[in-house]
């Protein structure tokens, strides 16, 4: 929570700081891409670094790089400085994207570990919203008490953000170091034909958690003009509905955790996955305001859900000096699965409207959730984590 802290505050303050400094909204666009770009590059030597260093070594050189992306963010004002401190900013993110499963699997007993993976993503779920509440008082609060001028203000609360995040440091340099020596008696080719069988064995079950995810990236980045076009609802409205929204998915994504520990890893992952379609479908016709949020609520509560449980069985696949890369691969998927789906669904939207949109992005999510659950089914933990 500690380490979102900064992101949260710059995801909802860099627009504006721009915007102060006078810079256009391509500007801000390039930023936001240099940063993606930054964690998209790192994900997988970041999954080498956590399977050779250690979980630990790796979080806080994922700390470490995203307090100074953020504060060189929040001090540049020329162009170049401004995607370069967001490309460290999005290294660091990127790192600790890959480093915080495998600290989770090594850290939970096995039976904890659904809750684990659960609360991790909840409470970022939740707090995010409440972040980027926080982050868009801070400037106001310092304008109206300390008359503090707006780009000044914004600035403070952004270098705010990047100490938060800075502070995680002193949490994850208290955390065991339980890296895994690797079998140094094996020979290189039993190594080898180890990580050829793995490699095979969990292609398909990457390759469906690609097209899974790619049915929510095709809508998601569009559902707040969903309710602006489709059901005439104000900007501040739409902002109330996705703050409301945030915190029941928390709630939601927390709660899974405790299912999943009584009722199995899988089989919730299983029931949920089926939500999703469903739910986008009944999106697509709905009229009334009222059944458009529940169905907005419902459908955007599968993928923070899912996303644990899939980290989980994946991790569960593998043998511990493996985790790393897994972890890795498992972001480069959502990372592909967002960019094909942000590009796919602008063109499908702009040739169309929102009711093919919805109707082509149930039919892949409910592709990838038969495809995903029938390459688990067939890699069952035992052959892959029992491997030499």
């Amino acid at each position: 929570m500690l380490f979102g802290t900064g992101l949260f505050f710059h995801a909802f303050l860099y627009n504006f700081y721009l915007e102060a400094l006078g810079h256009s909204e391509a500007v801000m666009g390039h930023a936001a891409a240099a940063l993606a770009a930054g964690g998209l590059a790192v994900l997988l030597p970041a999954g080498w670094i956590t399977d050779r260093l250690g979980s630990r070594v790796a979080l806080i050189v994922a700390a470490l790089a995203t307090t100074a992306g953020l504060i060189l963010g929040a001090v540049a004002q020329r162009v170049p400085a401004i995607y370069g401190a967001a490309v460290v900013a999005g290294l660091g993110g990127g790192i600790w994207r890959v480093a915080v499963p495998p600290a989770l699997m090594r850290l939970a007993h096995a039976s904890a570990r659904p809750r684990a993976f659960a609360w991790n993503v909840g409470l970022l779920v939740a707090t995010g919203g409440l972040g980027m509440a926080v982050a868009g008082s801070v400037p106001d609060w310092l304008g109206s008490w300390l008359s503090v001028e707006r780009l000044l203000a914004i600035r403070v609360a952004l270098l705010l953000g990047a100490i938060g995040s800075g502070a995680a440091i002193l949490l994850f340099a208290g955390l065991p170091q339980r890296r895994l020596a690797h079998d140094e008696s094996a020979s290189a080719g039993d190594r080898s034909a180890t990580r050829v069988r793995l490699g095979r064995a969990l292609l398909p079950v990457l390759l469906f958690v690609l097209v899974w995810m790619l049915g929510p990236a095709l809508v998601a980045p569009f559902l707040n003009i969903f309710f602006t076009r489709r059901l005439e609802v104000s900007v501040g409205l739409v902002g109330v509905i996705f703050a409301v929204a945030h915190l029941v998915w928390g709630v939601c994504v927390m709660g899974s955790g405790e299912v999943a520990t009584r009722v199995g890893t899988r089989y919730l992952l299983i029931a949920t996955l089926a939500v999703f379609a469903p739910a986008v479908w009944g999106l697509s016709v709905a009229s009334s305001l009222g059944a458009a949020v529940g169905l907005f609520i419902l459908q955007g509560a599968v993928s923070p859900i899912t996303n644990p449980l899939i980290d989980q069985l994946l991790l569960e696949r593998v043998p511990p000096e493996r985790y790393g890369v897994v972890s890795s691969w498992r972001n480069v998927a959502a990372d592909v699965s967002a960019i094909i789906g942000a590009s796919a669904g602008g063109q499908i939207l702009a040739a169309s409207s929102f009711g093919p949109l919805l109707v082509w992005a149930g039919v892949v999510g409910l592709v990838g959730a038969v495809g995903l659950t029938a390459a688990l089914r067939l890699t069952p933990v035992a052959s892959i984590s029992s491997a030499p």
